[in-house]
């Protein structure tokens, strides 16, 4: 059976303009939600992605990462990836407990690798592929660094 399509004439939250939305439920939910949803005109959701963008790859070109390559929407996409992938990696920096002063720097050091290698990918594409990346992928990486750096110093 085929959905019916409802549309109904709303307003932008931002600019207070009229815009047209498709809706495929019931009528009545619709409604409910033609009135109670925050509706947004793509010239305003777009803004809104730019500023977003534009704040994440000024914070990220603070800690050392480039701006990155693709479309404006795969790259503000990549952007919001890469901000939740690296507050995954600080979360697993901090939660680490440690031996000693040796181990601590090792870690560190190993830390400091695999950042550079992701400051190395400067697609957009890269960052969407690897967006299912974990804190568990993560700690595996850099246990693999740090058994690399135990191994350069035997």
């Amino acid at each position: 059976m085929a959905k019916e399509i409802y549309n109904y004439s709303v307003r932008c939250r931002t600019c207070r303009c009229k815009f047209e939305v498709q809706l495929f439920d019931t009528h009545e939910k619709n409604l409910f939600l033609v009135d109670k949803k925050h509706w947004f005109c793509e010239k305003c959701k777009n803004e809104y992605f730019e500023k977003q963008t534009k704040q994440l790859t000024d914070e990220h070109k603070n800690v050392g990462f480039q701006e990155l390559a693709g479309t404006q929407k795969t790259v503000s996409w990549a952007v919001k990836i890469r901000s939740e992938m690296l507050n995954k990696v600080n979360y697993l920096r901090d939660s680490l407990a440690f031996a000693d002063d040796e181990a601590r720097e090792k870690s560190e050091k190993a830390f400091t690798l695999f950042l550079e290698e992701w400051q190395a990918k400067t697609e957009a594409k890269w960052w969407i592929d690897h967006r299912n990346m974990n804190v568990r992928d993560i700690s595996k990486r850099v246990e693999e660094l740090t058994q690399n750096i135990q191994e350069g110093e035997s």
